[in-house]
């Protein structure tokens, strides 16, 4: 063979001059990660802005149909006064000529005393007390009180509280059993 010597490929002495480019060379595709986030913080402020904007007009359309009923409410509860007053003498006036032959009948009067109502809430047919005792209007309900002798109408004294708005006491109550219940009926 040739007598050259071997020859490792090297860089030369001094190494290789600035105009060769031997690192790698990628540009840089599209913008920064912080101009990213700054643009992405920027359109969600913008939509959070407008979500307050619109949560702010319906709080405010809720508030206004709310005060809207609130101030409607007296009407309407004067025309319901109106329309029972008018059901009620109706129906006085047609149980007066359907009861004028009856002897000892008066007609509707709930704050009338009625008989068979005593003042122990015991039905008592030689007793007569008013269902209402009140000189104030009172909506008319219906009072139940079955024909036996024990029979007996308890006070019910959270009536018109707001006390046990759920289930009333039913369940503390001593006298509360399936043979006797409240009040013995």
């Amino acid at each position: 063979m040739s007598s050259q010597p071997y020859v490792q490929d090297l860089a030369p002495k001094g190494g290789f001059p600035e105009t060769i480019q031997y690192k790698r060379y990628l540009p840089r595709r599209g913008p920064s990660g912080l101009v990213i986030f700054a643009a992405a913080f920027g359109v969600m402020g913008y939509g959070w802005y407008w979500v307050a904007q619109a949560n702010a007009e319906r709080r405010e359309l809720r508030r206004e149909k709310a005060w809207t009923r609130i101030s409607l409410v007296p009407l309407l509860q004067a025309e319901t006064d109106r329309d029972l007053v008018r059901r009620l003498e109706a129906a006085t006036s047609r149980e007066a000529a359907q009861m004028e032959n009856v002897d000892g009948w008066s007609a509707l009067d709930l704050k009338a005393p009625t008989k068979g109502v005593s003042a122990a809430a015991v039905r008592d047919d030689s007793q007569a007390e008013p269902i209402y005792h009140t000189k104030k209007y009172v909506n008319p309900t219906f009072m139940f009180l079955p024909w036996g002798d024990d029979a007996r109408m308890e006070a019910q004294w959270w009536r018109g509280t707001k006390m046990f708005l759920r289930n009333p006491p039913y369940h503390e109550r001593d006298d509360f059993t399936k043979e006797k219940p409240i009040g013995g009926q």
